[in-house]
């Protein structure tokens, strides 16, 4: 067990530093510049074939007959996909379109088609359909989400058995053999390009041409210090006539894991807080979390998606006591892996939502000429 252990330490601290040197965030030097360099190395290798397998996908595109809007990104990690695709069901909702939310259920152990929800509340846990497509599923209302590695498949069967006639792909950029009405590509404006490698050697997904193919670019975690200047000198001038939208996360609201209800931000504040996350990027959390004036006592992190076990419960649960924290905080999609753990302290989540901060009308009309194509002008 203890062997497991060491393993387990060793594999997250070198997913933390390709994530930090990949993603531009940080500088290595001595032993880490030359694994790097080789890492680089076989991007080539990587871009070639990519892009040949994405030119063989795209010539054999599949149109459903209804419309279909893409959410993607061109780099590995959170950009903010998911929270911009539930943002999206909501909008088409409004406009009157039955849609369901098409993802491929990252982290996920059950294979083939799952069908998440119909609608309503999940009909399946975290473990047969990714905490992604759950957390769709319980924050959205009268949206179907369906799962699966055949994203061609996972639509038809929305349109042909749940009634859709509008499809929303979580995370659908690269995968082309879907024919789209709208491609939304999702850009971390603090890093849009990583440090600009492919992968391995950095967090592109393929060439930042492929910008090209979007109809629109969203620029998410905008704030203050950070606009769109990153992205319009980057990606933005590789299609100056692409439209940018600025965008960036606001909290939500706080609830208990274990009940479910409303949590006071009054409530939150009163105790001492340990944060709790496996996202891509913890310290946006904690600074969320700080600059809502909660008294945050100490931190603990683990890789995206992670799969919580019994140790690491009890490896919180004795960081909390030691720091004296009274309340364990976490990000929502944390939650939906926590969910039954009930630990001797109150667990709460925050949820987060999608602000616009400009560009809101190149969006708005972007998805209500999708959402009138009838799924004829996919690309």
């Amino acid at each position: 067990m203890r062997a497991l252990s060491v393993v387990q330490s060793a594999l997250s601290d070198a997913v933390r530093w390709w994530t930090a040197v990949a993603s531009g965030r940080k500088r290595p030097r001595g032993p880490s510049a030359a694994l790097l360099g080789m890492l680089v190395m076989a991007s080539v290798p990587y871009g070639i074939a990519s892009a040949l397998l994405q030119w063989i996908r795209a010539s054999r595109a599949v149109r459903l007959g209804v419309p279909v809007i893409s959410v993607g990104n061109i780099v590995v990690g959170g950009t903010g996909k998911t929270p911009l695709t539930i943002y999206l069901a909501r909008k088409l909702t409004r406009l009157g379109k039955n849609v369901a939310i098409v993802s491929r259920g990252y982290g996920r152990r059950a294979r083939g088609l799952v069908v998440v929800s119909e609608g309503g509340r999940p009909l399946v846990g975290w473990e047969d359909a990714g905490d992604e497509p759950v957390l769709a599923a319980m924050v959205t209302r009268g949206v179907a989400v369906v799962v699966g590695r055949d994203r061609v498949r996972a639509a038809r069967y929305a349109v042909d058995k749940l009634r859709a006639d509008a499809i929303l792909v979580d995370d659908g950029f690269q995968h082309v053999r879907l024919a789209r009405d709208l491609d939304l590509l999702a850009v971390d404006a603090t890093r849009p390009v990583g440090n600009g490698h492919l992968l391995p050697g950095g967090t592109l997904r393929e060439h930042p041409l492929a910008v090209r193919r979007a109809g629109l670019l969203v620029a998410t975690r905008c704030g203050r210090r950070s606009g769109t200047g990153l992205v319009e000198s980057t990606l933005g001038a590789l299609a100056p006539e692409l439209p940018i939208v600025a965008t960036r996360m606001r909290p939500a609201e706080f609830w208990n894991v274990s009940t479910g209800r409303t949590v006071r931000l009054s409530e939150v504040k009163e105790n001492g807080c340990l944060a709790l996350s496996s996202i891509a990027r913890p310290r946006d959390f904690e600074s969320t979390l700080l600059g809502l004036g909660i008294d945050l006592v100490g931190a603990v992190s683990f890789p995206d998606h992670h799969r919580y076990s019994e140790n690491d419960h009890a490896t919180v649960l004795g960081r909390a006591r030691e720091v004296g924290a009274g309340m364990i905080v976490t990000t929502e999609k944390d939650a939906v892996r926590l969910s039954a753990w009930r630990p001797p302290m109150p667990l709460v989540a925050l949820g987060i939502e999608v602000e616009v901060l400009s560009g809101g009308e190149f969006l708005d009309e972007a998805l209500n000429d999708a959402a009138r194509s009838g799924g004829g002008n996919g690309a």
